[in-house]
């Protein structure tokens, strides 16, 4: 499936934005915002990363990412499209998003979260907070576990929010928001 310049691949058990058109404006929108707000991020986690949409679209030379995502075959999409583009600097691993980022030794400069409904929880987001991660892009598709994740990270703060209509005529939508400590 072609998003933007990114040809992504999709397995029968994998997850990605049901809506086109707005998922290449959400990833545009990831891509113009750490460019302004974030160039300088050399380390990158996609936590959450399905197929790699947003990992894949903020690759960039001299930059490090790595997407983590519960299901295998998210990550064999993942994987697949990368090495279609010769994209290098990106590593995709399955595994618990939270489970891995709290098991690492250093944080990223930049930290991307997109979780199912239910947020990222009190762990991860208590880890990003004591972290010292200067950036954190949120995007999620309910505005309740949003606020309550936003507010237990109390030292980021909003600089940048965006709502997409993800379903058109219904009350879903997609937040994008980007965090700066």
């Amino acid at each position: 499936m072609q998003v933007n310049e990114v040809g992504l691949h999709l397995r029968p058990q994998s997850f990605f934005q049901t809506n086109t058109e707005v998922a290449a404006g959400l990833y545009r929108a990831a891509r113009d915002w750490v460019a302004e707000h974030a160039g300088d991020a050399r380390r990158v986690w996609d936590l959450y990363c399905g197929v790699g949409g947003f990992a894949l679209h903020l690759a960039a030379p001299g930059r490090r990412t790595t997407g983590v995502e519960v299901s295998a075959e998210a990550i064999v999409s993942a994987r697949t499209t990368a090495t279609e583009l010769g994209l290098s600097g990106l590593e995709f691993v399955t595994a618990d998003a939270t489970t891995w980022a709290l098991a690492q030794d250093d944080a990223p400069d930049l930290v991307v979260v997109n979780p199912p409904r239910r947020g990222i929880g009190a762990d991860l987001a208590g880890w990003l907070e004591r972290s010292g991660t200067p950036y954190v892009l949120y995007s999620s598709c309910n505005a309740q576990t949003l606020a309550r994740d936003l507010a237990a990270m109390p030292s980021l703060r909003p600089v940048r929010a965006q709502l997409l209509d993800m379903f058109p005529q219904t009350g879903h939508y997609e937040a994008l928001v980007l965090l700066v400590r």
